[in-house]
């Protein structure tokens, strides 16, 4: 198992290494490459991580891999690790209760003579812009659901559309602002850990930032891998009156976000549209209070959201969920699209 992680440690290092093109115009996009997402993808949905499991050996293997990923590349820490670890608590055998990362929650965990705990840990990049206190957040969970040993058969949910594809997707998103001038705000690239237990590791953060008026967006990628359905297994995050057709087959993807991008959403699609990417934005409203993915802490503080998803498909959250099965043309589309939208999110207002 060791030689198996190694040797994908090897192999992917000798393809982020790869030189970098500076002076042309966008020269970042020429960095996101299909080849790379494919190697992060295979490796973080391999059996050898053991499904990802928050609090599990594979989770932290996971983590190890994307800070060490984040060093070869010319991306700072936020603060002065790339890891931010933090505690998890909930009640003891009261396996209806979610874990919480509240302060509040946790004094009154601790106080109690048994609970249980969980050790996490987000792993936070940092690009630095010229409006240095300004910040757009964008994040993928890379936590999943570990492994179920009562199962007959594959007991390992690799969890490679939800969420591997996305954390492929922002390792090489990091790696073309490395190579870019100082955007007009600050980039955060956040790799969340326990998003699967109850979106623990972006509410840690956002909780515990010192500034959160300074975060002028927020770009949330979960799920961008495969021609799926949107149906009414979420019916309260999306505002009827704005939705468009639930399919996003084919080169299709949803586009959701808060009401505040309303405006920009538009000239979003239109710089995908201008740019001749090979995919299609299919924009919805979401509401500030509604749950789905880590955009949950930013959104009920106000923050504008975004979130790149393809979709539900029948392979959700099953050990079917494998590398073989997401399109990788359309993850390396979607990549690029999410690098114009955050290039664009740090000049606006």
């Amino acid at each position: 198992m060791k030689q198996t992680v190694c040797s994908g440690l090897v192999i992917l290092f000798s393809l982020c290494s790869l030189p970098i093109s500076a002076g042309k115009p966008d020269a970042g996009l020429n960095l996101i490459r299909k080849q790379t997402i494919e190697a992060h993808l295979s490796f973080l949905a391999s059996d050898a991580l053991e499904g990802r499991e928050a609090g599990r050996r594979g989770g932290r293997v996971a983590a190890e891999y994307i800070q060490a990923v984040l060093k070869d590349l010319d991306v700072k820490p936020l603060g002065d690790s790339f890891l931010q670890p933090f505690e998890a608590y909930s009640p003891a055998r009261d396996y209806g209760v979610d874990f919480h990362v509240n302060r509040d929650s946790i004094e009154q965990y601790k106080r109690q003579t048994h609970y249980r705990k969980l050790d996490l840990q987000n792993v936070i990049g940092y690009v630095e812009g010229e409006r240095k206190e300004e910040y757009i957040v964008i994040g993928a969970h890379y936590d999943h659901l570990g492994v179920d040993d009562l199962l007959v058969g594959d007991k390992i949910y690799n969890g490679a559309d939800d969420n591997a594809a996305s954390v492929a997707a922002l390792l090489q998103i990091a790696k073309a602002f490395s190579g870019e001038k100082k955007p007009l705000r600050s980039l955060i690239f956040a790799f969340w850990d326990g998003e699967e237990v109850n979106y623990l590791g972006s509410e840690y953060f956002v909780d515990n930032f010192a500034n959160t008026s300074a975060i002028k967006s927020y770009i949330n990628l979960d799920m961008i891998g495969r021609e799926g359905l949107m149906p009414v297994l979420f019916p309260e995050f999306i505002i009827p009156e704005a939705s468009s057709e639930n399919t996003a087959g084919g080169n299709q993807f949803h586009l959701l976000y808060t009401e505040e991008l309303n405006d920009e959403t538009i000239r979003i699609i239109h710089n995908i549209q201008n740019n001749k990417l090979n995919i299609e934005a299919k924009p919805n409203v979401i509401a500030h209070q509604s749950r789905g993915s880590d955009y949950l802490a930013f959104s009920l503080r106000r923050i504008p959201i975004l979130w790149f998803f393809t979709g539900l498909h029948p392979e959700y959250h099953t050990p079917a969920d494998e590398t073989a099965t997401v399109d990788l043309d359309k993850i390396t589309e979607i990549t690029k699209a999410t690098y114009l939208t955050i290039k664009q999110l740090s000049e606006w207002k």
